[in-house]
């Protein structure tokens, strides 16, 4: 088994763009996985509206980035910086699934498993935008 995962990740790596897609169309034949999959990519752009909004609707140089209860503000930067909270998403859904095409043979339930991982980190990131959100423009 472990022999089968080190020769998948190996041969994922040097895919063509025709045996990648390939890779997709086998790992989509599960209603459930385009499900769950479309359902983290609907949250991420959620995620990317609204970094453009706080992007867009900033007058300041900087922004409160994260806000602790105890001490207050704790990470100040550019408006920027937001943008790398969509695309922390993104690569967690890329990386969910490759590890999903990889073990797909074995057992479904871990394929369910990653793309459910996915919408769950994907909110919590749109929550996490949300508190940006709030503290710098109520």
């Amino acid at each position: 088994m472990k022999i089968l995962f080190v020769n998948k990740a190996r041969n994922l790596i040097g895919y063509s763009y025709d045996e990648t897609i390939r890779a997709v169309k086998i790992l989509y034949r599960d209603l459930k996985t385009r499900t769950l999959t479309a359902t983290a990519l609907l949250i991420n752009i959620f995620i990317w509206s609204s970094s453009i909004f706080v992007n867009l609707r900033n007058t300041k140089d900087v922004i409160i980035l994260h806000h602790n209860i105890y001490f207050g503000p704790t990470f100040i930067g550019s408006a920027r910086q937001v943008y790398f909270i969509p695309l922390l998403g993104i690569i967690i859904i890329l990386i969910n699934l490759i590890v999903s095409y990889i073990i797909q043979h074995e057992n479904n339930f871990f394929v369910y498993l990653f793309a459910a991982g996915s919408i769950a980190i994907n909110f919590f990131l749109f929550l996490g935008m949300g508190s940006i959100i709030m503290i710098n423009f109520r």
